[in-house]
């Protein structure tokens, strides 16, 4: 499309000349006003078809990153659940493994009585033998 600019407009002034051999200028315009409105057809067209993909690729990196975030939430969730049941078998292990604990000891508790009791009626013997001689 055509278009008028006003004629101090410099949208990227050229760096190659040197300050010193630009002659100076009035300050730069950003002015410009299109001459025909209008647009064909085929124009009308492409800027519809760009503008549908553009929404499309919108729509889908949208729900893409839905989708993404959902699938870490279901990760983190399930995460969370198995440390959860991690976390209840320790805790079971442990309850399990001081009962045993404390069954051990009431064992071994029994045991040495029984044979302090073996022992003490062993004395008794030998003393009643000693006595008697």
């Amino acid at each position: 499309m055509k278009f008028f600019m006003c004629a101090n407009y410099e949208p990227d002034p050229p760096e190659s000349i040197s300050a010193y051999l630009r002659p100076p200028s009035p300050p730069l315009c950003m002015y410009y006003r299109w001459i025909d409105t209008e647009m064909s057809d085929w124009a009308v067209t492409e800027i519809r078809e760009r503008g549908r993909h553009a929404w499309a690729s919108l729509d889908l990196e949208e729900r893409r990153a839905k989708a993404e975030a959902e699938e870490k939430a279901a990760e983190k969730k399930e995460w969370e659940e198995h440390c959860v049941e991690q976390r209840a078998f320790i805790d079971e292990m442990k309850r399990k493994n001081q009962e045993e604990k404390l069954r051990l000891e009431e064992f071994y508790r029994k045991w040495e009585e029984a044979r302090e009791a073996e022992r003490e009626r062993k004395r008794e013997r030998a003393r009643a033998a000693k006595a008697a001689k």
